[in-house]
């Protein structure tokens, strides 16, 4: 699209939340840009440490130097955070401002910015984790701009824009899941990612979901008992083969394992538990992130022990970032407890029943 724009003389902007979602568009933009053989100039303001890396991208601290390139049309794309184009010099400076991560970014953010261009494009996915928020805001501001124009809708209708139905990550059996939880079954794997397959002699193996019930008591954001499980699984799929959707086979190798919790002190647990250099994380870190093999494990014993109540621990957009990173493998390990949790609201419902539908859906494996 941005390529298509530059082709016809039009200016395009380019902001997200942070420099890194932004210079990764720039490159991927530049990538493009090289594969069609339709060279585009390509500016980003940003400070040093916060480049893209590209060489063929001008990097600036100077908004007016970035005003002036387009001014002089001597730049067709420039990348920049909120706090560039919501500045007035800035209004109508370009034809066209994408916005990446749109379903992180809140709708104030985007009104802000939205002065700065004659059209808006909204790139994202608001069944994602929505970006962190500190402090007391009104109702409503919580939600992305994505969120607004779908309302209660999961996914775009035709007449509001496009839905990218295609994963190019997520093996047929672990997009099925996905796919019926939170993209009312829209959502399918490119056929080459069915090639892919995790290999290793333990409980896990094989592309799909597997749920591991563990039993144990009055735990809130840590669990030992889950803890020693993921540590074992992990040296099991350590023995392991990964199959690409090239077909290449190799070794698996830490860095192909993600091992993620909804909470810090759970993680501070696995990592001491697990080798050096281990991938693990929140789920909030590793969004946007991929593995041949993603654990999830939930540390809360029952319903009673939740510390931030229900919404947060049963989160579907949670629950849907943890299982998607994987490329041919997840697996959930959770007390059993958890699923006698009791909904009051029709939210709640709602989030019962997609952990209920993994677990009914996905391979037990006994523990």
């Amino acid at each position: 699209m941005v390529i298509d724009l530059v082709a016809a003389g039009r200016k395009v902007g380019v902001t997200a939340t942070s420099h890194k979602v932004i210079g990764n568009l720039l490159l991927a933009i530049m990538d493009a840009s090289l594969e069609e053989s339709r060279p585009v100039r390509v500016m980003q303001k940003c400070d040093e440490h916060e480049f893209c890396g590209h060489t063929d991208v001008e990097p600036t601290t100077d908004n007016g130097k970035v005003l002036a390139a387009l001014l002089s049309s001597s730049a067709d794309v420039v990348g920049g955070t909120a706090w560039l184009w919501s500045r007035p010099e800035f209004a109508r400076s370009v034809d066209t401002l994408f916005v990446d991560e749109a379903g992180q970014m809140s709708l104030a953010n985007v009104l802000a910015v939205a002065g700065a261009a004659r059209n808006i494009v909204l790139l994202g996915d608001p069944r994602q984790l929505a970006q962190p928020s500190k402090g007391s805001h009104p109702k409503g501001s919580d939600l992305s701009a994505l969120d607004h124009v779908l309302g209660a809708a999961a996914t775009i209708t035709p007449e509001q824009g496009i839905f990218f139905g295609t994963t190019w990550r997520m093996h047929q059996n672990v997009c099925g899941f996905v796919s019926a939880a939170s993209y009312e079954g829209r959502l399918h794997p490119d056929e080459s990612c069915n090639q892919q397959w995790v290999h290793a002699p333990g409980a896990l193996t094989g592309p799909g979901i597997s749920h591991l019930p563990v039993s144990h008591w009055g735990n809130r954001t840590s669990s030992e008992e889950e803890a020693a499980v993921v540590a074992r699984l992990v040296n099991d799929l350590l023995r392991g083969e990964w199959r690409d959707r090239d077909g290449t086979v190799r070794p698996i190798r830490l860095k192909d394992i993600l091992v993620v919790a909804p909470f810090n002190a759970q993680v501070q647990l696995l990592q001491a538990m697990l080798p050096q250099y281990s991938r693990v994380g929140t789920v909030d870190k590793f969004q946007g992130q991929e593995a041949p093999a993603v654990i999830y494990t939930l540390a809360t014993s029952s319903p009673d022990d939740l510390p931030r109540g229900m919404e947060f621990l049963f989160s579907l957009n949670r629950l849907n970032v943890a299982v998607s990173r994987a490329q041919s493998l997840a697996a959930v390990i959770y007390s059993p407890e958890l699923l006698r949790v009791r909904a009051h609201t029709p939210e709640q419902l709602r989030l019962a029943n997609a952990f209920c539908l993994l677990v009914e859906t996905a391979t037990t494996i006994e523990t």
